[in-house]
């Protein structure tokens, strides 16, 4: 008897060694790339290609943020898992029966039974099996009931959920519950919601069929079954109030709002102005590094038509994403652009750093204050320490640089340095300027 647990618990100890051994998965941020991934996490840039096979990268070049990369040397998410591939602010997992929080980081993996929760301006991606993607965004709650390669089912207890789901087969199976409902699907982009009392479901691409939950079907089997309500089929572009009884009708959502036609922020000023939409009630406005939104860090509700982003949100490029309400408190369709949000004055964020403006043809015009005549030294790169340099001017006479357009989403850096008179050196970063600028990911 002793043998036998002597065994068990030598094998116990090797498995969580070996479990520990394995490198996480990593979560692609901003403006990296697979080549620099690579080398930092393999130690030889050169197996990019290795690294791109194995998780069916597509144009390395255009590596998306958010995307979870997994290493030939072994996976710590087994094959129909999901992981955490995004957090921006206060958001947590309680694992079922342990009653304790752990607060979420990029890579984490998720299992059945955990409750995923976001604080005020706090949002959370999951990657799921097949490629879909669920945002959490702030204020909301969200259980995992089960997931593996062929079933994805998840429950809303509160806030809101908007899912990206790829396209299924036949044997697989997406859906989300809440309260008595379940809303499934094939392959879509749709949203749940649960505020302030208030069910709601509305879909952008694809179609949702509505229903009532097996879970919540369950009945006394003394008592004969009753006859199951149709379901209802939402289509894209339209949305519905749905009741308990599973009992709803669907809705032509508002169309998207867009931004007054050259305005936006500028000068210090971060309100951003939108084109009132017909029948609405009122606005949200969300902003995200990335094209699909999969990346949120901002959202802010109010009857519009302007909307002030406050000081704490970083300067730089963001995808603007605007939807209108209507009578019934469905949110419309999306409407998405891309806007540049300069320094707040209101942050004691100066000048002095310089500025960075897009421009209508891709390129970004930079900015720094320095004396016109004067010989600057520019460089232009996509990490931090300037080890790799995209743009290097040592000559320039004037106080800006137009740059630009990018192929490649991503954060950019850059700097200027002064050159003292009759030297062929720059000047020291402290007698600089310098800032960075983000491209949305396409």
């Amino acid at each position: 008897m002793q043998c036998r647990q002597l065994v068990a618990c030598v094998w116990f100890i090797a498995f969580a060694v070996s479990a520990q051994s394995q490198p996480t998965p990593h979560v692609v941020q901003p403006g990296e790339t697979l080549w620099g991934i690579t080398g930092q996490r393999l130690q030889a840039p050169q197996r990019w290609p290795e690294v791109q096979q194995r998780n069916q990268v597509g144009e390395p070049r255009l590596l998306q943020p958010g995307t979870v990369l997994h290493f030939a040397d072994g996976r710590i998410v087994p094959e129909g898992a999901a992981v955490v591939t995004a957090v921006e602010g206060a958001a947590s997992r309680r694992r079922g029966g342990s009653g304790g929080e752990q607060a979420l980081s990029p890579g984490m993996p998720i299992q059945p039974g955990d409750i995923l929760t976001t604080g005020g301006e706090a949002f959370v991606t999951l990657g799921l099996p097949g490629g879909s993607r669920v945002v959490l965004p702030s204020r909301s709650a969200l259980e995992v009931l089960a997931i593996d390669a062929a079933t994805v089912r998840l429950r809303l207890i509160e806030g809101r959920v908007e899912s990206q789901v790829q396209k299924q087969r036949p044997s697989q199976q997406f859906e989300i519950r809440a309260r008595s409902l379940g809303l499934g699907v094939r392959g879509t982009h749709f949203r749940v919601r649960d505020e302030g009392g208030l069910l709601a479901s509305e879909v952008i691409e694809g179609e949702v069929s509505v229903g009532k939950s097996a879970a919540a079907g369950r009945q006394d089997p003394q008592r004969p079954a009753a006859p199951a309500a149709p379901a209802l089929v939402l289509r894209a572009g339209h949305g519905a109030v749905l009741l308990e009884d599973g009992s709803a009708e669907a809705r032509t959502l508002l169309t998207a709002p867009q931004l007054l036609p050259a305005t936006g922020p500028r000068s210090g000023d971060r309100t951003l102005e939108l084109v009132p939409v017909a029948n609405a009630k009122g606005y949200r406005l969300q902003l995200a590094r990335d094209e699909r939104v999969l990346l949120p860090v901002h959202e802010q509700r109010g009857t519009g038509p302007a909307f002030t982003v406050p000081p704490e949100i970083e300067p730089g490029f963001y995808q603007l994403r605007l939807t209108a309400f209507d009578a019934a408190q469905l949110e419309g369709l999306p409407g998405d652009s891309t806007v540049y949000l300069p320094p707040s004055s209101a942050s004691g964020q100066g000048s002095s750093a310089g500025t960075a403006t897009p421009i209508a043809d891709g390129r970004v015009e930079i900015r720094w204050p320095g004396v016109s005549g004067r010989r600057y030294a520019f460089e232009l790169s996509r990490s931090a320490d300037f080890s790799l340099l995209l743009l290097s001017e040592p000559a320039v006479y004037a106080t800006g640089m137009t740059v630009g357009p990018f192929a490649v989403g991503g954060r950019y850096h850059w700097r200027v340095r002064e050159q003292q008179p009759g030297s062929t050196e720059p000047a020291s970063p402290r007698q600089g300027f310098g800032g960075s600028f983000d491209i949305p990911a396409r």
